[in-house]
């Protein structure tokens, strides 16, 4: 079982993935941790040097060496920027987006200074989230609304979803 967590910077799906592949008894990956990693450099780092692209060439590299693995993926907020991204992803599991709402995203970001295209002024962000929006619904299998919701509600959400794949 795979299971890959889509959805915008700040939906979740680090802390959801890591409680989810602890229920279900299976590994967990953040593709931004094993980015850093890999290339032993922190995310901002990898913008500044090789810029956004430089880094979704490590994102579809991460997803590639993880595929075939039993485990729940926490992917980054601009996974869905590359269309092979979505091959990957739909030939080895199960894509779930977490969809939360910008208000909500800004509150739980307000002060996380590690996001290279969040730490732009606000119609920058705004216009890049309602840009991946119908990305992230095209890109996914399943989609929860996690808004409001307690981390064990989206996991008993994503479970029960399971059930019926």
């Amino acid at each position: 079982m795979k299971i890959y967590l889509i959805g915008f910077m700040g939906s979740g799906k680090s802390s959801v993935g890591k409680n989810l592949a602890t229920s279900l008894g299976i590994s967990f990956f953040d593709t931004d941790s094993y980015i850093e990693e890999y290339t032993e450099k922190a995310i901002p780092a990898i913008f500044a040097d090789e810029g956004e692209e430089g880094f979704r060439h490590y994102e579809s590299n991460a997803l590639e060496q993880l595929s075939g693995i039993e485990a729940v993926v926490a992917t980054g907020g601009g996974i869905i920027e590359k269309t092979r991204n979505k091959d990957i992803m739909d030939e080895d599991g199960i894509i779930v987006y977490l969809h939360t709402n910008f208000e909500t995203i800004s509150q739980r970001l307000q002060e996380d200074k590690n996001r290279p295209l969040w730490n732009q002024d606000l119609n920058k962000r705004k216009a890049l989230y309602e840009r991946r929006l119908p990305m992230y619904k095209q890109f996914s299998h399943y989609i929860v609304e996690t808004d409001d919701k307690e981390v064990e509600d989206i996991i008993y959400e994503i479970e029960d979803v399971m059930k019926f794949s």
